[in-house]
């Protein structure tokens, strides 16, 4: 129980006291007189303030990442990472207009908020007399002004308020009010590598209600009231692997009071972020949509077929400055020194998984992805190069000189069949002992690298010659720090990166000395207390009052 509200602790109180209003507001305020057109529209200003939406059938209260999705469910505000201008256009029937314009401003990782300013109206309506004679013109509008604002309330469970301003003019009458929408956001995870897989990693779950505080204009002697609207929604995101291309799945519900209940859902498949396809079901009929991304613009098309006829919608969003979170900057940082370090050190095979590391935290980071195809043509270079020389030796039958340079090879590139078959041609008596000659000298000398290469040889061919199966290990302990570390160890040093990444660094050194006690070679465990040793000299003492300051060296 402890740990389920230890979270709530480190909100303000101002936030607290805001939420705990809101649902109470939510769940007693009454609802006063309301309207609700056919089909169970809420409001004139349901269609939002994208195409990209209504091309997926109006179902995206519970996507991620999409500003376009706070006209239904403010929660998402707290996962937008881009500042994003939205504009909308929509001709609708009879000469009616539907304009929209939007702004999204994330604030950190998990807060943001928007505004936006809607248009709905139609101009030069003819005023006439009895006789049908004309005699001037008159325009109707109306004008709706949103406020939003998201943070994360939870780890996985987001929560996002509108407070709104609606203004109507019909002629000569005029009305206006003001209302609030509030609503929910749980994700099962947050991970970009559990988006790569299929399960329930990948669902996003919100709720959100509309017109909790419904904007009341009174045109003529009779308030109109908005209808308040309850809409459960479902998202399934799956980011294909290796690629950039992904897949949204949506369904929602719309209840609104006193109306008719709607089922929506859509579907989007993004290939490469570029060009985007999607279909939709919005409660009444089908609707497609598709859209084409160019440098940080996004335009998005929307049809669907009404009683009165077919509709199209545009929209154009411009995304700009993406939120660059300090923390994440510094574990970008290590996963990426790891991969450096063993890419420097030609352990090829370890290289190419920490650069994967990298990719599958950062998806979009350039360097991990050139790193990877960097790491995969020197060991192409380098096996060919060692084979090449090895099978000289082979043919001039010296096999002291041959056995080495397989062996390099096969710990360069372990699934590579050339060398294994150049192995064929070595007695099993000579290669054993050789191996275990030079893999010993090595490992007394320190050079781990190489006594992997030979002791494996030598383990892989027989596990009980000698004492391979102690030094081996012993030897892979320090040349493989982090994949040769017990499970309970594992866990302990991950611990200690949580607290580094945190700027606890006097914490991240307490956790990391505990692994080290009981892995004394580990050389990463040992380097990362070092780092974690400088920074802690310049930061002001954790019992300052003062405000720590960052510190200056370059990582």
């Amino acid at each position: 129980m402890h740990q389920l509200y230890k979270p709530l602790a480190t909100l303000s109180y101002w936030r607290l006291s805001w939420i705990v209003l809101a649902f109470i507001i939510m769940g007693t305020f009454p609802a006063g007189a309301q309207t609700v057109g056919t089909g169970g529209t809420e409001s004139p200003f349901e269609l939002g303030g994208s195409a990209m939406a209504l091309g997926m059938g109006g179902a995206v209260g519970a996507i991620s990442g999409y500003g376009e999705a706070f006209y239904e469910n403010p929660a998402v505000l707290a996962t937008v990472q881009d500042h994003e201008i939205l504009t909308f256009h929509a001709p609708l029937f009879l000469d009616t207009i539907y304009d929209s314009i939007g702004y999204i401003n994330p604030i950190g990782t998990t807060s943001g908020f928007g505004l936006s300013i809607t248009r709905l109206g139609v101009s030069n309506i003819l005023q006439t007399t009895n006789n049908i004679q004309a005699i001037s013109t008159f325009s109707s509008e109306e004008y709706e002004g949103l406020l939003g604002y998201g943070f994360s309330l939870l780890p996985d469970l987001d929560f996002g308020a509108n407070v709104k301003y609606v203004f109507e003019q019909l002629g000569s009458y005029q009305g206006s009010g003001g209302g609030m929408d509030l609503g929910l956001l749980f994700h099962f995870s947050k991970k970009h590598s559990d988006f790569n897989k299929i399960g329930i990693d990948n669902i996003a779950l919100g709720f959100s209600e509309t017109n909790v505080i419904a904007p009341q204009t009174e045109l003529y002697q009779v308030a109109d009231s908005p209808a308040r609207v309850y809409r459960p929604s479902f998202s399934y995101y799956y980011q294909f692997p290796r690629s950039q291309s992904d897949l949204w799945l949506t369904a929602e519900g719309e209840l609104p009071d006193g109306g008719q209940n709607l089922f929506k859902g859509g579907l989007q498949y993004g290939w490469n972020r570029t060009v985007f396809v999607r279909a939709g079901f919005n409660g009444n009929g089908a609707t497609v949509g598709a859209g084409l991304s160019f440098f940080d613009f996004e335009f998005d098309y929307a049809y669907d077929q009404q009683d009165l006829g077919d509709l199209s919608q545009f929209s154009l969003t411009y995304r700009f400055d993406h939120f660059v979170d300090p923390l994440q900057t510094q574990k970008n940082f290590l996963l990426k020194w790891v991969a450096r370090f063993y890419t420097k050190d030609q352990d090829f095979d370890a290289a190419i998984k920490a650069w994967k590391n990298v990719l599958r935290e950062f998806p979009d980071d350039k360097e991990a992805a050139q790193g990877i195809l960097d790491v995969e043509q020197q060991r192409k270079i380098l096996v060919q190069q060692q084979l090449k020389i090895a099978q000289s030796d082979l043919d001039r039958g010296d096999y002291g000189d041959a056995v080495p340079l397989i062996a390099k090879a096969l710990s360069l590139d372990p699934d590579n069949t050339a060398p294994k078959a150049l192995l064929k041609q070595v007695d099993k008596k000579t290669l054993l002992e050789s191996n275990y000659t030079m893999g010993t000298e090595a490992y007394i000398r320190g050079d781990y690298a190489l006594a992997v290469q030979h002791l494996k040889m030598v383990y892989e061919i027989n596990s009980k010659y000698r004492d391979v199966d102690f030094l081996l290990h012993d030897a892979q302990s320090y040349y493989l720090p982090l994949a040769t570390l017990p499970k309970d160890l594992t866990v302990l040093y991950a611990k200690g990166v949580n607290y580094y990444l945190a700027g606890k660094y006097k914490k991240a050194i307490e956790i990391w000395e505990q692994v080290l006690s009981q892995n004394p070679k580990n050389f990463l465990v040992r380097r990362n207390i070092e780092e974690a040793s400088d920074r802690l000299r310049d930061f002001v003492p954790e019992n300052s009052s003062s405000v720590k300051r960052e510190s200056k060296k370059k990582p």
